[in-house]
């Protein structure tokens, strides 16, 4: 650990920006503890210049040294994003500052947002109080459908995302027992989303696990930033985003609760959330012409296929948490198609 630290402070001496060090002293080093991390999260480091109070900088580096691709992406879409929004971009999110190798350990190096994560801030109130929920919903929307209005891209035959979604549904009836009627509503989800997919004329800049645990609330302006894009992509469809923030809400609002079949007490949730809370949340996002946003159950039914597949995917394993995402998809598959 000393070595690497050694090397990483090296390293972040030698930077520069317009010919002049990046940072003019050695920065401290403080490693984030976290032992109910997953195996597969990154290791963080932050680091602090003199006796300043706040963090400058930020490194992860990865735990599984494969792994590497997830800060390689994040990396490269970062730099899309602080190319399309120019000096903007310090407003909603960290600036990628490197992606490179110290010895054999691959490292991405990322500025400092000064705030906190919303699960944090919160103090466990986040979602308890339906006013409260529907303002940081909107609040929330606003945020995303600017982002994605920003980085809309009129796609041309040769760069047009591949939208793939037939084989994660493939991937999600070979990983998990489904019924006929589960697997008419995957066949069914799947040709809308075809259909849907060829009538976007733009991509967009999926952040691709946005929930409440990824936003941070700066303190002074009360505005949202937006940290890990390490399953960032392009995409002609908005709805992992939009439709997972506000089921990852529902999620942790029935852990809470204590129930042990989390999936149908979080359906219970939305349910629920459909006479106040969604339509707000919809409303402030609003309908993009120029890329695409699934109805909701469909919006939903796709989020609960992505988020269940991802870990087997991605990692070669089952997350606890992908049978979760499993059920849900059986609770809400005989929701209206509003």
């Amino acid at each position: 650990m000393n070595a690497f630290i050694h090397d990483l402070s090296a390293y972040v001496t030698s930077l520069r920006e317009q010919g002049r060090p990046l940072y003019p002293s050695a920065l401290r080093w403080v490693l984030l503890a976290n032992g109910a991390a997953d195996l597969n999260d990154s290791v963080i480091f932050f680091g602090f210049e003199g006796a300043g109070s706040e963090p400058v900088l930020v490194v992860k580096a990865p735990r599984i040294p494969q792994n590497d691709w997830m800060l390689k992406i994040e990396f490269d879409r970062l730099t899309d994003l602080w190319a399309i929004l120019g000096d903007e971009a310090s407003l909603y999110l960290p600036k990628p500052i490197a992606f490179t190798q110290l010895g054999s350990q691959s490292i991405l190096i990322l500025s400092f947002l000064n705030g906190e994560s919303l699960t944090r801030a919160s103090k466990g109130t986040l979602w308890k109080k339906t006013d409260d929920t529907i303002a940081l919903a909107v609040k929330v929307a606003r945020s995303l459908r600017y982002l994605d209005d920003k980085t809309a891209t009129v796609i041309k035959d040769s760069d047009r995302p591949f939208e793939d979604f037939q084989t994660k549904a493939d991937k999600f009836q070979q990983l998990f027992s489904l019924t006929e009627k589960e697997i008419q509503a995957l066949n069914d989800l799947t040709n809308f989303i075809k259909t849907s997919a060829a009538n976007a004329s733009h991509k967009i800049l999926l952040q691709g696990d946005f929930w409440h645990g990824n936003l941070i609330r700066e303190p002074s302006q009360d505005r949202l930033m937006i940290v890990d894009w390490q399953f960032a992509r392009w995409s002609t469809d908005a709805s992992l985003d939009v439709y997972l923030f506000i089921m990852a809400g529902a999620f942790t609002a029935a852990r809470r609760l204590g129930d042990e079949n989390a999936a149908k007490t979080a359906a219970g949730i939305l349910s629920r959330w459909r006479s106040d809370v969604i339509p707000e949340y919809l409303k402030a996002y609003g309908q993009p012409e120029k890329f695409v946003l699934l109805p909701l159950r469909y919006g939903m039914l796709s989020c609960c296929v992505e988020k269940a597949i991802r870990s087997e995917i991605e990692f070669g394993y089952n997350h606890p948490d992908d049978e979760m995402w499993r059920n849900l998809f059986t609770e809400l598959m005989d929701w209206p198609a509003d």
